[in-house]
């Protein structure tokens, strides 16, 4: 009797220790602090037991429908912030945009716009930067609905497991006759950056390990690029600049900037270095430019130094950053990505041809390679039949992945 009532005053302790864990009150501040450290996953769990017992709790509709935009699920998203909007639509103007934003990734397009145009009525004239940006964002579903009526040229494969993670993972570099891929990892959002390598055997990539050890790396570089000849790495961190690694010499440790007009006191940001080794395309957002960051390009002179530097001009630089620049230097093509010109979203992938001496018009290069979200650091195989590229897209691995393009025969 008496271990009856000692097993029983245990279960009430114990009862009571948990239960006020249980209530939603206890869940809300647990996922409001999740949410607060922008850890977005767990706030979303906390966030979904709050709504099990109130399913019509508002604030955890709206941050669960934030949660979910950050974590890149569009749909889900969609179905918190429409619910909270028909719920109570005097919460707060900013569902509505958070809502369009939603539409605007699920490729809502049409429906994205109606809600960015309420946006633009409820914030009048008081804020005139704010509203040129929702009308961009505007255009962006336009030029979405556009591109969408486009034949497909290509379709797109995630590279799986043996090279995307629930981290993240970016700019992809070929090497050595395409038979290895470079690329960064690094934990999201800030975690160290780490350049890993993969071989392909049987035309299928191997799964990545570290490309150097990490004790000879130097922390937080990303890899932009190799040389023609495949012996020098170039990598680019926010503190260092572009900087370039001789494998011949084993310099890693201290790989050595790039020299000027390359690296000028600005935020050079990636690299590509022609076949022929020649030119040196670059992004910078140096002074003088369009805006933002813009693309570049120098000339190596006989005795090894670079030529000023030129801008690429209207027809490939806008008012928005222009990124990642890759040239196929054998029809005169540069790929790169641009949040300007006719983007659906994000950073899309363009083409500029040169022709007559002067850059063409850049032009998109269209749906599924292209989606609302980043599509950045194009890179073309020798063959062209096939390229790789990072997105944020939704249905990844992780926060950026490599995809595959593999072009379709026309």
């Amino acid at each position: 009797m008496v271990r009856y009532v000692c097993l029983l005053l245990a279960f009430v302790l114990l009862s009571s220790m948990v239960l006020p864990d249980a209530t939603p009150d206890a869940n809300m501040r647990r996922a409001d602090k999740a949410y607060a450290k922008a850890d977005f996953a767990e706030a979303a769990e906390w966030y979904q037991k709050v709504l099990e017992k109130e399913p019509e709790n508002v604030q955890a509709l709206y941050k669960l429908g934030i949660s979910y935009l950050e974590m890149r699920e569009p749909r889900k998203a969609r179905l918190c912030l429409d619910k909270v909007n028909k719920l109570n639509p005097q919460f707060g103007q900013k569902v509505i945009v958070n809502l369009a934003e939603a539409l605007h990734q699920n490729y809502e397009f049409e429906e994205a716009i109606k809600y960015y145009q309420q946006e633009i009525y409820g914030t009048g004239r008081a804020d005139w930067n704010y509203v040129e940006v929702i009308r961009k964002r505007i255009e962006e579903c336009k030029a979405g609905m556009d591109l969408l009526k486009q034949p497909s040229v290509a379709q797109v494969v995630n590279l799986g497991a043996g090279i995307n993670s629930a981290d993240v993972e970016f700019s992809p570099v070929l090497a050595i006759n395409d038979s290895v891929l470079l690329f960064t990892s690094h934990k999201a959002p800030e975690g160290p950056e780490q350049i890993r390598i993969s071989n392909k055997k049987n035309n299928n990539w191997q799964t990545s390990k570290e490309y150097l050890p990490a004790t000879n790396t130097k922390a937080g570089h990303a890899i932009v690029t190799v040389s023609p000849n495949g012996k020098v790495l170039y990598t680019y961190s926010p503190a260092d600049g572009l900087r370039s690694y001789d494998e011949s010499k084993n310099s890693w440790v201290n790989p050595k900037p790039m020299p000027i007009p390359l690296n000028q006191l600005a935020n050079e940001s990636s690299v590509h270095i022609t076949e022929d080794g020649q030119y040196a395309f670059f992004a910078s957002d140096r002074p003088g430019g369009f805006g933002g960051l813009d693309l570049y390009v120098s000339q190596r002179f006989p005795d090894g130094t670079w030529s000023a530097a030129i801008n690429l001009g209207a027809s490939v630089n806008t008012a928005y950053d222009e990124e990642a620049p890759f040239v196929d230097f054998q029809t005169k093509t540069l790929f790169f990505s641009s949040r300007g010109h006719n983007t659906m979203g994000g950073y899309d992938i363009f083409k500029s041809e040169m022709r007559d001496g002067k850059w063409q018009p850049a032009r998109n290069v269209g749906y599924p390679i292209n989606s609302p979200h980043d599509d950045l650091y194009f890179t073309l195989n020798k063959g062209r039949t096939t390229a790789y590229f990072s997105s944020d897209r939704p249905d990844g691995m992780g926060a950026l992945d490599i995809y595959q393009i593999l072009f379709l025969a026309q």
